[in-house]
């Protein structure tokens, strides 16, 4: 794994970089609308957002975690993107890991906790080699194929 240093998003300025990140990848790369990528949740005060950066303060990926008061023992990890010229430096691996560590750690009270994300099925395989089980049928999210995924994270 290459050198990447993961943060926890604590800053408006270190937000405008999740952001940067997102819109590169999803708006300008992957054609989602603007309207679509951004939304509500990125500034529930319950919602964390995680920035990769590599050496030189550069920011590579970003993603984040959200809660559910209603089901405190599951929370769901989106809006993975890792800017082209990182793939397969394991920052994605690295922002994933971070999601999980603070997901078990703030909010698995029992023990455990349940982690679900919707998946791209071009980054299925990504997912299943960090654990996770893919289920249920293909469907549309913003105009991308997508599937649901999951997996328990125990102390």
């Amino acid at each position: 794994m290459a050198d990447v240093e993961i943060e926890r998003v604590a800053t408006p300025a270190q937000l405008d970089e999740a952001f940067a990140v997102r819109l590169d990848v999803f708006v300008d790369e992957q054609r989602v609308p603007r309207e679509l990528e951004l939304d509500d949740l990125d500034h529930a005060p319950t919602t964390t957002h995680v920035l990769a950066r590599h050496p030189g303060g550069v920011a590579v990926g970003t993603a984040r975690l959200l809660v559910d008061a209603r089901h405190p023992d599951v929370v769901h990890i989106g809006r993975v993107a890792v800017r082209a010229q990182a793939r397969g430096t394991g920052a994605g691996r690295a922002l994933m890991g971070a999601l999980e560590e603070i997901a078990l750690a703030e909010h698995g009270a029992r023990g455990s906790v349940t982690v679900q994300l919707s998946a791209q099925v071009q980054a299925i395989g990504f997912y299943e080699r960090l654990g996770y089980q893919v289920s249920g049928p293909v469907y549309l999210d913003a105009g991308i194929d997508h599937r649901d995924a999951e997996k328990v994270l125990t102390a």
